[in-house]
């Protein structure tokens, strides 16, 4: 059955109690059912931090975590099993690349799902990862594994393979990436959790038509419009800029 629209998932940044408490409740007030918490900043208690976090968000709302890799492989298991209590779903990049070759024990012993992130930038990757049992989810991102073609073939090998996979969002996107996540979105199944959209959240102006934010509890309607589905308004970039720069033209015509 073709879907008319998708949820995305929110985000808790590394913020205060205070902060990551008034975030979490309006977040659950907003209706939403996923949520994100970055976790591993040095001197802070993750563990103690997501137990809040459950109570304030409540048992139903599904919280995974993103270290960043954060965390030396002899550490992730421990720092990993701690935040077990909290009914965490899965732990996003918890060593750093460098030391990939630790995460399939990091996965066998810390009793939670695995994502990769910036271990994952394409199929060569993708693929060392599927062999050697090093995580449970890629997170793709269009922006970081290749753009559209690219990453369905990445949600492709990951569902031969029996791995979820979720569809992320860089810091900062707006519209043009949030209308191709959108479309990937629609047309991918079994997308475990979505990111993204948050283009009236993050710019005062948007500079494209229509709005395609996402609303309340983080739905949002399919696009039904040609190419990406949105317009660019040169006016709103225009009356932002600090600046102007001709690419690949001479400034002189004659």
């Amino acid at each position: 059955q073709k879907r008319t629209w998708v949820r995305y998932s929110t985000t808790i940044t590394s913020e205060t109690i205070a902060a990551a408490r008034k975030s979490a409740i309006k977040m659950r007030l907003y209706g939403f059912r996923q949520c994100k918490v970055k976790v591993g900043v040095r001197g802070d208690n993750d563990a103690l931090r997501l137990k809040m976090l459950r109570r304030w968000l409540g048992r139903r709302m599904d919280i995974r975590v993103d270290a960043n890799e954060a965390w030396h492989a002899d550490e992730a298991i421990t720092q990993i099993k701690s935040l077990a209590p909290a009914n965490v779903s899965c732990v996003e990049q918890p060593i750093a690349h460098a030391d990939f070759d630790a995460l399939p024990d990091v996965r066998r012993e810390c009793g939670l799902p695995i994502m990769l992130d910036e271990s994952l930038t394409g199929v060569v990757d993708a693929q060392i990862a599927i062999d050697s049992g090093a995580c449970d989810l890629f997170n793709i991102r269009l922006s970081k594994c290749g753009g559209m073609i690219a990453s369905l073939r990445l949600a492709a090998m990951a569902k031969r393979a029996g791995l979820g996979y979720q569809l992320g969002c860089h810091p900062g996107e707006t519209p043009l990436l949030s209308a191709a996540g959108r479309h990937f979105a629609v047309g991918v199944s079994d997308v475990s959790y979505l990111e993204g959209s948050y283009d009236r959240h993050l710019i005062s102006a948007s500079f494209a038509r229509p709005d395609i934010t996402f609303g309340y509890g983080g739905r949002a309607p399919v696009i039904n419009r040609p190419g990406l589905g949105i317009e660019v308004d040169p006016s709103v970039i225009r009356r932002h800029a600090i600046g102007d720069m001709i690419v690949g033209a001479s400034a002189n015509h004659g």
